[in-house]
């Protein structure tokens, strides 16, 4: 609703909290008898330039025409704002529209990208834009406002709606946390003025993560019938959920940004056990969720031939490993196939995280190394030190992966279901299956006098790729 228009008084001014940079943000404050309130503008300058008096960066300030000539636009508007008022007076939210250039912050997002963007962290900001598009998507609105994560009912719905969808109650919490944080800000900015709801987080002592287990997928898998209508889609949707346990646990996300550019040619060099030296074999990836940097080896045997098996069942006609699928997927692809595999298994895709963290445990791989395998950021003092893209940690990495591989008996089910797929038609998929050679050093693994694992090398009979198995 409009507020009462009256005689009104706006001042241009610096806000009190300084960026880590040391710049601030400029306002205009609006006044009148009813309103005195702040309208945020994008203008940023450093405090210690800032000539309060005259309302102008000093001459020293960096890109000084630049910033004076935005001062300047900002002063213009100003004055034909109260050339406007003396002729008819104008309301706050006239007056907050025609400075913000009609972009009025109506949205959680919009704030996000007009104000919060430039006083936080990159990672975190993208975490912020991360869990609201989530909490956005689990509470069926598009583009959620501050009334709506202020509605305490909303917390109680979308609280029982993650119950149902078997997450995690870490998963709520943190979307509360951050959606309390971004108001938090917004309050600061004067954004909004509404007051968030006190909502009990759910407690994470007693929770046990549900997961796929390898025996219970394998049956899965056996009782499949590739005569039936519908099995070349069932087929599909397990080798999904075996890519991304196979990219360690990686979500949709992660696997749709996934590029041949990002391959670290030239940089490792082969060692015994692994392939490091050849071309697409090492992969830089940066996680979406928290742009963690790691390297992941795909030379271990099946990761890169569930990805070409999936590339082919989907578009025969691509060529290249990435993008995954050969691109240009239906908009509901993603979501039918996770319907399916959750009809099929009763877990989601995401449950493919939770079982490498699990297998990654029993095989008793320190906790700082699963995080390390799974892209997670490091919290300890020890990241600054600590070299995690050395040749001597890849191949820490690269022989931790392949045992959590084994253990899950990933190259079984693949094998599994290619079969299953050429008597369903696929015949082309049959080259996918030399790796008799490699099985048999997998079932017979010989064991060295430490008594760990010896991993060899095996060459195709048809290809120069060479498998670490």
């Amino acid at each position: 609703m409009d507020q009462i228009k009256d005689q009104m008084a706006l001042l241009i001014g610096i806000r009190n909290e300084t960026n880590k940079d040391g710049s601030v943000l400029l306002h205009v404050r609006f006044q009148n008898k009813q309103i005195d309130k702040k309208i945020y503008t994008k203008i940023k300058v450093l405090k210690k330039y800032w000539d309060k008096k005259n309302k102008a960066v000093k001459p020293n300030h960096p890109y000084f025409e630049q910033k004076s000539k935005q001062i300047k636009k900002l002063k213009d508007i100003v004055h034909d704002l109260n050339m406007q008022n003396i002729v008819s007076s104008l309301s706050y939210k006239e007056v907050r529209y025609t400075l913000t250039n009609g972009s009025y912050v109506n949205t959680i997002n919009s704030y996000l990208d007009q104000y919060l963007k430039s006083q936080i962290k990159e990672t975190t900001f993208k975490d912020y834009k991360s869990k609201i598009q989530s909490i956005g998507k689990n509470m069926d609105i598009d583009s959620p406002k501050f009334d709506d994560i202020c509605d305490k009912n909303n917390w109680i719905k979308l609280k029982e709606i993650l119950k149902e969808k078997d997450r995690s109650p870490a998963t709520f919490n943190s979307y509360y946390k951050a959606a309390k944080s971004i108001h938090t800000h917004a309050l600061k900015d004067e954004i909004t003025f509404s007051v968030f709801p006190y909502v009990r987080y759910n407690s994470e002592n007693n929770y046990t993560p549900n997961w796929l287990k390898p025996d219970e997928l394998i049956e899965i898998i056996n009782n499949l019938s590739s005569d039936n209508k519908g099995f070349k889609n069932d087929a599909t949707s397990i080798l999904i959920y075996l890519m991304m346990f196979s990219m360690r646990g990686m979500y949709r996300r992660d696997i749709d940004k996934l590029s041949m550019e990002e391959f670290v040619d030239s940089t490792y060099d082969n060692c015994t056990n692994f392939s490091f030296g050849e071309k697409n074999m090492v992969y830089r990836h940066f996680r979406s969720k928290t742009n963690k940097m790691g390297l992941i080896y795909l030379g271990l045997y099946p990761v890169r031939e569930i990805i070409s098996s999936l590339n082919h069942i989907i578009n025969p006609t691509s060529n290249s490993l990435f993008p995954v699928f050969g691109g240009n997927l239906h908009p509901n692809f993603w979501s039918l196939q996770s319907k399916r595999f959750k009809k099929l298994t009763s877990h989601n895709f995401k449950s493919a995280r939770k079982a490498f963290n699990t297998i990654a445990s029993i095989n008793n791989i320190p906790d700082y190394d699963i995080r390390e395998l799974m892209f997670q950021q490091d919290k300890t003092i020890s990241k600054h030190y600590k070299d995690t893209q050395a040749q001597e940690m890849l191949v820490k990495y690269s022989t931790y992966h392949f045992e959590i591989l084994i253990k899950y008996r990933v190259h079984e089910m693949f094998q599994m279901i290619i079969h299953k797929l050429i008597e369903n038609g696929q015949t082309e998929l049959r080259q996918l299956l030399k790796f008799e050679d490699i099985i048999k050093t997998i079932n017979n693994p010989k064991i060295n006098s430490t008594g760990q694992r010896v991993i060899k090398k095996v060459r195709h009979k048809n290809d120069n790729q060479i498998l670490s198995a």
